[in-house]
């Protein structure tokens, strides 16, 4: 199951595998540390990489990366890869509900402008890592109070959850098969407010084959319900998938 992923993480840290373009003069714009790669639809990328961090214990397990590619007009898509150790999903859009929901406002393209030229941006999966955490973006900044503010609305999220070639990029399809996940931890917030409130967890015990919720010095057995179950002022703040398939 490692395999993979460590391919993927080695092809991007060697300078032996991407292939650097600066000395074949294959196209223009391609500077040391860049290569260029066929993305969808069999596009040409100029492709950098934003960390040369070696491997860790802590990036073995929950280290991925994603690839951040800008398109305009008349010229060569550039794509940025950018490692990460949790994926932070924006929750603010009218219509996000659940996880994936945010995920795939995660992964859709948006227009953007980049020196008064209208271009486009999508970012999708590149690698996906063995424990998958999901941060969902509760406390967001609110301009007309000055002030940060807790997001309050209910979203749903799965025990199981599968993520789909369109959320993955050309590149990321074809290397990580494996992506099919399981909740075994959810940390959440009770309160209304940014500024206060507490936390709780549950997690999965295999053992006991049921749910320990946490909170404070209580200690309960749950099922699959009481993790999933909307309660007014506890709102699911991160979530960790085990990778299962």
């Amino acid at each position: 199951k490692q395999w993979s992923q460590r391919r993927v993480r080695a092809a991007i840290r060697s300078s032996k595998n991407p292939v650097s373009l600066s000395d074949t003069g294959l196209g223009s714009g391609v500077e040391d540390g860049e290569w260029q790669q066929i993305g969808r639809k069999n596009k040409i990328q100029v492709t950098r990489n934003t960390s040369n961090n070696e491997p860790s214990p802590v990036s073995e397990l929950f280290g991925g990366l994603t690839r951040s590619v800008v398109s305009k007009a008349g010229a060569k898509e550039s794509a940025t890869l950018q490692p990460f150790l949790s994926v932070q999903l924006d929750l603010q859009h009218q219509n996000i509900t659940s996880v994936r929901d945010a995920l795939y406002h995660f992964t859709h393209k948006e227009q953007i402008y980049l020196n008064n030229v209208k271009c486009y941006r999508r970012e999708t999966l590149e690698s996906l890592p063995p424990v998958l955490i999901l941060h969902l973006k509760r406390f967001i900044f609110d301009d007309a109070a000055k002030s940060c503010q807790k997001l309050l609305k209910e979203i749903d999220f799965d025990i199981d959850m599968t993520i789909s070639d369109d959320m993955m990029s050309a590149i990321g399809t074809t290397l990580t098969s494996e992506r099919r996940y399981h909740l075994f931890g959810v940390v959440y917030h009770h309160g209304s407010h940014a500024t206060g409130g507490h936390y709780s967890a549950m997690v999965y015990h295999p053992y006991i084959d049921c749910w320990v919720n946490a909170d404070d010095d209580k200690v309960a057995h749950q099922d699959d319900n009481a993790v999933l179950k909307h309660i007014p002022g506890r709102s699911a703040y991160l979530l960790f998938y085990k990778r299962v398939a």
